[in-house]
């Protein structure tokens, strides 16, 4: 088992049935990710409230932080909605993937009176597409499921192409165009080639997902937002409630620090270093 795959494995659990399983399930969540960050947030909080002892005349109201508060909170909503948007709309474009496979190899096999080697051919090059998609997808090149489908020699020369699944389409054409020599249709043969066109568009459209990441100057302000909220809300809190503002700042911080990880973490939905990345490898 590879690595890919067995993080795979790790981090697209279903969702457990146990309420409190899920509450304080570990794998696949970013807590791992943000717990050092809480952890700065309360040694910061320890040193605010010492230094705000020593000079007990100054302080801040806790007006503004509940007003800024609640525009922080629909910032990170908005980012992590942003995210899950992208993440759905790999999972749609995954899901036709297969659908458009399945019809490409019904259409060449059913509809053609060609040598079973040639429709076999066929069938295992269609098969072969979604996996040269995934390895795209992810910059990896080491095509172990393609080998065993279309052999090594293919595999090689889909390894060298200078982008993966076109090459693949190419080979898919001359293949409809050796069926079509033994009694594709033309019909048949245009709903092929319909099918074989929308997996091209299929594959530009989670490029285009994977090489867009969101605005940066969001993330800018938004994690500059977090910082600035954090850094003044111990001082804020530290002539109320004392020694115990380390412990509700770090409270605080979790769901913040936790968001926008969050958001960060669906941008790519394809990347097995994700968290909750789709199973590209389960739908191939």
């Amino acid at each position: 088992m590879g690595p890919n795959r067995e993080l795979q494995e790790l981090t697209n659990q279903p969702e457990a049935k146990d309420f409190l399983r899920t509450a304080f399930a570990w794998r696949g969540s970013v807590t791992p990710r943000v717990l050092p960050r809480v952890a700065a947030t309360a040694v910061y909080s320890i040193i605010a409230v010492y230094i705000a002892n020593q000079f007990p005349t100054y302080s801040l109201s806790i007006t503004p932080f509940e007003y800024s508060g609640v525009v922080l909170g629909l910032l990170l909503v908005w980012r992590v909605n942003s995210g899950l948007e992208r993440w759905w709309e790999a999972r749609k474009i995954w899901g036709s993937i297969v659908n458009q496979s399945r019809n490409l190899a019904l259409i060449g096999y059913g509809y053609s009176s060609a040598e079973q080697q040639l429709r076999q051919k066929f069938l295992r090059w269609v098969a072969a597409g979604p996996y040269i998609m995934r390895d795209s997808l992810r910059n990896d090149r080491h095509l172990s499921e393609v080998e065993s489908l279309i052999g090594e020699t293919a595999a090689q020369d889909t390894r060298e192409a200078v982008h993966m699944p076109t090459y693949w389409g190419s080979q898919i054409v001359q293949l409809l165009g050796q069926l079509r020599a033994f009694g594709l249709d033309d019909f048949a043969f245009h709903q092929a080639e319909r099918e074989r066109a929308l997996l091209i568009d299929a594959i530009g459209a989670c490029e285009r997902i994977r090489n867009t990441p969101m605005p940066l100057v969001l993330a800018i302000k938004a994690r500059r937002f977090i910082v600035l909220f954090l850094l003044l809300l111990p001082i804020a809190f530290a002539d109320r409630i004392g020694w115990m503002t380390p412990f509700v700042v770090a409270l605080a911080s979790y769901p913040l620090f936790s968001l926008d990880e969050i958001g960060a973490e669906l941008q790519n939905p394809f990347s097995p270093r994700n968290l909750s990345h789709l199973p590209l490898t389960t739908i191939c």
